[in-house]
């Protein structure tokens, strides 16, 4: 099995092509509508040297961009998203639920917080298809 350096372009396109292949995906997240950038703050110890701004589009289980981006793009999106890279990374390997480190303050979060909590089943699937990306971490790789 691939595995694909975390927060690059080649990770962003293999978990959007697990979320574009999930049936699961599709059904749950119909009702989804707007973009979501996620921002990794720098942490150099943990080989993260830069912040990593990443913009994803999602359209009535459709999903549309997926990319690194810059900042000014970032700002774009629906939902920001923003979180120090050790919560991300504990995120991606499950060990941190998004939505309660959201509520925790652990991530933080500018958009419409109740159309995240009524479509969190939505977000939560996301977040199990990138589990299943075979991730090589910055600071382990």
């Amino acid at each position: 099995m691939t595995g694909y350096k975390g927060f690059t372009q080649e990770w962003m396109d293999a978990w959007k092509e697990k979320i574009a292949g999930s049936k699961e995906y599709k059904e749950i997240a119909k009702d989804w509508e707007g973009s979501v950038s996620i921002t990794v703050n720098a942490d150099p110890s943990k080989n993260v040297p830069e912040p990593v701004y990443m913009f994803t589009d999602y359209w009535h289980g459709d999903v549309r961009d997926f990319f690194i981006c810059d900042a000014a793009k970032a700002q774009e999106a629906k939902f920001i998203m923003t979180g120090d890279y050790a919560r991300w990374k504990q995120v991606a390997k499950k060990e941190l639920d998004a939505t309660k480190a959201l509520m925790q303050g652990k991530l933080k979060l500018r958009g419409d917080l109740t159309y995240i909590v009524r479509n969190v089943k939505t977000i939560n699937k996301v977040i199990d298809l990138l589990t299943e990306v075979n991730t090589i971490f910055p600071d382990e790789g």
